[in-house]
């Protein structure tokens, strides 16, 4: 009788291992998950920003430049300059819809003397003027706003022609230059 309880014994353990190892083989792969949320987030500000076409990649502080070319020692005409290399003499304005106008005001620039702006060579001055219109009509006056009307939201023109009056007494030689800040308020 012993061999016959040795026997269950046996038989016992052996259902018991095969037990066990079916239930091992048939246990699902123990994973772990766990989820969670990502906020993104945008804030746009009611602005403007300015360009001009002509000039792309320039910081956003450099509106472009005024170029009166080349000339004499003389002149009986007045020189023509715009801001733009087409001639549309246009910085352009883009703003959000938000904003609804703006105004420009341009100084009278580094060399000017609060009622002329000046291009200076760094001993001599030569007077210059600043206009809304390549005709000359109407005047970007040291200081003043102009008014300027942002409608559904696409980019508003910033004209800006220069005009050096007429010369009839020779300058001496070399680069006159000024520098003139322009402000956008909105």
């Amino acid at each position: 009788m012993s061999e016959g309880v040795v026997v269950v014994v046996m038989k016992g353990r052996l259902w018991k291992v095969f037990t066990f190892g079916a239930l091992v083989l048939l246990a699902p792969v123990v994973q772990a998950a766990i989820s969670g949320q990502i906020h993104a987030r945008l804030t746009i500000i009611a602005g403007c920003e300015v360009t001009n076409g002509t000039r792309s990649g320039s910081p956003v502080s450099d509106f472009g430049t005024l170029d009166f070319g080349q000339q004499g020692p003389t002149w009986n005409n007045p020189i023509e300059a715009s801001l733009s290399d087409d001639g549309s003499g246009k910085l352009n304005v883009a703003c959000n819809p938000s904003v609804t106008g703006f105004t420009v005001t341009i100084d009278g620039g580094t060399h000017g003397d609060g009622t002329t702006r000046r291009l200076s060579n760094g001993t001599q001055t030569i007077p210059y003027q600043l206009f809304l219109d390549a005709s000359g009509n109407q005047s970007y006056n040291i200081g003043q706003q102009h008014n300027f009307a942002v409608t559904s939201g696409a980019q508003v023109p910033i004209p800006v022609f220069g005009s050096v009056v007429a010369n009839a007494r020779a300058l001496p030689a070399g680069v006159y230059t000024d520098t003139l800040t322009v402000t956008l308020d909105w």
